[in-house]
Formats: C-alpha cells, structure tokens, sequence
C-alpha cells in the first residue's frame, strides 16, 4: 500500500489553443479538467500500473468535491481532511504550434491551524497501513516551510520509508529530516544554489546533498536529457526515447510514481531509476497529468538508456 500526501491539490484545467498569445481572445480546439496536486499525479499513476493508493491532504469546497468523486472512480482511497477554504485551480494552455506550455497556478486556500493539526492526526494513523508514503508539491497558505519536515519524522518514528518531491525554501528546510528520496529537476536544484548548471556540477551537488543529508537516492530530472542519479549504489546517468510531447505538465510526478512501485516491489535501483524514466516519458504522450498506459511504460522502459559511473 503507497500513501501520497498533496496539501495544496488543484482542479487542473488544460486547454489547447494554437498560436497562443497575451492580449487576444481564442477558442481552445480541446479543454480537459482533472483531479490534478503533484501527489494526486502520482497516486493516479501507481493506480494505473496496479498499485493500491491511499491519497491524504487537504480539500475543500465543490472544487473539493470534483476530485474526490474522480479519486473513487480511479479506485484511489480517499482520506484527505476537509478545510473551510476553496481547493484551487490550476490552468495551463498548450499551444502546439509553438510547442509552449504556459501555467496560471492559483497559491489556494488559506489552512487554519486546527486544519492542520488534523492532517497530522489522520497522517499518523495512515502512516501505520503503508510501504512507502510520497509527500509532494507546494505548501498551501497557511502553513510552515517545516511542515513536511513534520511529516517526515512521523513516517520515519513508525519505520516507513519517505520520498519528497518539493522545491525552494520548503525543500531545503525538509532535507535535514532525511528523506530516502528527492526529486528536484535542474531549474529547482539551480534556484537552491543561485546559478545555471552543467551536467557534472549536477552530479557534484546531487552527491554533496546526498552525502550531507543521508539521503539514500536523488535524482535530479533533466526534462528530455534524462535523469542524473546518485544513489548508495552508485551514480547513474539515464536517456529515454525521443518523442514529441503532448503535454509535460505531470511528467515529474509520473517519474515518483514509477520509482514507488518499483520501490514497493522491491526491485533494484537500476530498475526503479528506469521506472521512474519510463512512466516520466509515457506522461507526455498524454494531455492529461498523471496519466500512462502500461504499454507504453513496458515499450518506453525496454529503450532506456542507463549508464553507472
């Protein structure tokens, strides 16, 4: 059993509009509105490749409502707290003529303390029925950078095993509670360090943060380069298929949950490093978020390129 934690999930609206630009007035060719939040992505995912999920976090409103009447039809256990405020919602518009992604994110609802501390209350008594608990996304208003770092040690005093997927000041202040894994892409490890980037320093400040920390895995995603990984079996250096991308919105989130199941059954870091790789990929060729077929993640994990250094 996975548990998948988004305190600030979002209906996400995608509309695909060709020749997009600021100032003008269009009719989109096609609109889509998911049950959307980095940690439902990766429930959707690991639902979809068989796993059993449970989704906690905080919801509210009919914005609320929409998305647990999706996470039952998905078959996802429901157990996020409900919150006086108004889930969000998240609008991106896909023009595919210019191959641009453009995302309006609302910040959402404001979480009473009293919230708050029911999320932890529920989060300890599930933490007791799961493998693997994936923390993931922004932090809603409301609520402390120190809030997963909470979380964290929550999961960990029950022996469980965490991975966080979260960026900025939130995730430097969580680091030190010792995830088993993190997933920053390249422009998140380079707003923590305050500069652009090349392919070895990736690697070098993945390992310092890996080796300061104690965290077990980090992978740092490249978008469609690949993957750079250091884990305590070494250091890996992954390429997926080439492809041309229906939406990438997801994508991210898509990599966790393939990492999870293949974490959850056990198998070895090369293949759960691929996994990751292959449902990331798979994403794309979807316009909804967090979505895959287990075709495609079969077909795209057999042309995986994957390198130990």
């Amino acid at each position: 059993m996975i548990l998948t934690v988004t305190l600030n999930p979002a209906i996400d609206k995608l509309y695909q509009v060709d020749n997009f630009t600021v100032g003008s007035v269009f009719r989109p060719r096609n609109m889509w509105v998911t049950a959307g939040g980095k940690g439902i992505n990766v429930a959707k995912v690991a639902a979809i490749l068989g796993e059993k999920v449970i989704a906690t976090g905080f919801l509210g409103g009919k914005n609320g409502q929409f998305i647990s009447e999706q996470l039952e039809q998905l078959g996802i256990i429901n157990k996020f707290v409900q919150i006086a405020g108004e889930t969000r919602t998240c609008t991106t518009i896909n023009d595919s003529l210019a191959h641009t992604f453009t995302g309006i994110l609302e910040p959402g609802p404001t979480i009473s303390i009293s919230e708050q501390n029911c999320l932890l209350d529920n989060f300890q008594t599930l933490v007791s029925s799961v493998e693997l608990v994936i923390i993931s996304g922004s932090l809603p208003q409301g609520v402390s950078s120190e809030f997963y770092g909470e979380m964290i040690k929550i999961a960990k005093a029950q022996g469980k095993k965490v991975i966080l997927d979260t960026s900025g000041s939130v995730l430097i202040n969580s680091l030190s509670y010792s995830p088993l894994m993190i997933k920053p892409n390249r422009e998140e490890l380079e707003s923590i360090v305050g500069k652009s980037l090349k392919e070895d320093q990736i690697l070098k400040i993945a390992k310092e943060i890996a080796d300061k920390y104690n965290i077990e895995i980090v992978c740092v995603t490249l978008g469609e380069s690949g993957c750079i990984a250091v884990t305590e079996a070494g250091h890996f250096y992954l390429r997926g298929p080439k492809v041309e991308p229906i939406n990438t919105v997801g994508s991210g989130d898509s990599f966790v949950a393939g990492c999870t199941v293949a974490l959850v059954q056990n198998q070895t870091i090369e293949q759960v490093l691929k996994m990751g790789m292959a449902c990331g990929t798979a994403n794309t060729q979807f316009a909804e978020a967090g979505k895959v077929s287990k075709g495609l993640v079969e077909k795209y994990f057999q042309l995986i390129s994957i390198v130990r250094d």
